[in-house]
């Protein structure tokens, strides 16, 4: 099992990938060149932050306790449900009778899921998600969101990650099988 330890620098708030394309700009910083980027860094999603008493609608563990794994849904009437990683996340999406009786797919304004690497929230729908690695969550196995394949790939290959996925290509049945250490990759 891989924990995920406070930052000690601010480097550490980056992927491997990213920390080196930084080492390479002070260097050519140092050197007197003039760098140029082809790569933009996402902006962070703002979204409603939990309070300490709001809960997760799927398990009921408190989401404000775990803030490298937040994921929201924010609708446009300006209700927010918080949950406590991806996982629970995607369960409420898929079977929102169950967990968000009277709430409508159509009436959620943004979803957005924690960043593995950065710790900042990202769009949910655009973001990329890693299947079957070394990482636990609040809640053990757990979908982990990467904003870029860049970041999602180099997660893969640190934490032995087993597939990439897409926001719409999230089933029940991976998500279940996720709770039982079990990663259903089709």
């Amino acid at each position: 099992m891989t924990k995920k330890y406070p930052p000690t620098s601010p480097l550490t708030n980056f992927s491997p990938g990213r920390r080196q394309i930084l080492a390479t700009l002070i260097a050519a910083v140092a050197a007197g060149l003039t760098p140029s980027f082809s790569r933009a860094a996402e902006p962070a999603l703002q979204l409603p932050k939990p309070g300490p008493r709001d809960a997760c609608p799927v398990c009921g563990m408190f989401p404000a306790r775990y803030p490298d794994w937040i994921a929201t849904v924010l609708y446009k009437d300006g209700h927010a449900h918080h949950f406590d990683g991806a996982k629970d996340m995607f369960k409420y999406l898929l079977n929102m009778p169950k967990f968000a009786p009277g709430h409508r797919k159509q009436d959620i304004k943004a979803i957005g899921v924690t960043d593995y690497y950065a710790t900042q929230m990202i769009d949910a729908r655009s973001a990329l998600y890693v299947i079957g690695s070394d990482v636990l969550g609040p809640m053990g196995h757990d979908l982990i969101p990467h904003p870029d394949s860049y970041d999602a790939e180099e997660f893969m290959k640190d934490h032995h990650g087993k597939r990439l996925l897409k926001f719409g290509e999230i089933t029940m049945e991976m998500l279940l099988g996720l709770d039982k250490g079990k990663f259903v990759l089709k």
